[in-house]
């Protein structure tokens, strides 16, 4: 996997540069995303597996489904990639496209594991105080996980917060351990 990444990363950064350069990062984030779920497609998945399939046969499947969703320097990112057998790359791609561009917009995502389901205005109010706390735009993401019995946990990056009762109940039981 690692191999991948090395190999997708001039890729994200070229096109974040182009994407930059043409105030486009909305739009090639878009069209990544595009791009990588019909990829990632079943039926063309199978499609691709193929092995009577030639570089041209994949090109022109993918550019017919494509069609005008991509512009004129996506679709030659499409083929660069087919005809430089680097196709597996492209949702590596997408993941370090989008970490650049997160971190161009001061952005950084959140984490969130909650006990019980957040309304709209208590994530909001969430939001709201860690970008207070870290100074950045935040992106969460919540998740349920009923194992924190109340409360709830925040990763960003390396950074967790836990105020669940299950992280509570196992820093006393380790309080009491020792």
């Amino acid at each position: 996997m690692a191999e991948l990444v090395t190999v997708a990363r001039p890729y994200a950064q070229a096109v974040f540069s182009l994407a930059q350069e043409r105030a486009q990062l909305a739009q090639w984030s878009e069209m990544l995303h595009f791009v990588a779920d019909v990829c990632a497609d079943g039926q063309v998945q199978l499609a691709l597996a193929n092995p009577s399939f030639t570089k041209n046969d994949v090109e022109n499947l993918l550019l017919g489904i494509c069609g005008e969703r991509l512009d004129g320097a996506a679709r030659n990112l499409l083929v660069l990639l087919i005809r430089n057998d680097r196709l597996a790359v492209l949702p590596h791609i997408v993941d370090l496209y989008e970490a650049l561009r997160e971190q161009h917009e001061n952005v950084i995502e959140a984490k969130v594991d909650s006990a019980f389901p957040l309304s709209d205005q208590q994530l909001a109010g969430l939001v709201a105080n860690l970008e207070r706390r870290t100074g950045r735009k935040v992106k969460a993401s919540v998740n349920v996980v009923t194992d924190l019995i109340g409360g709830i946990t925040v990763q960003i990056g390396d950074d967790l917060w836990d105020g669940s009762v299950r992280g509570q109940l196992d820093g006393l039981a380790a309080a009491v351990a020792h």
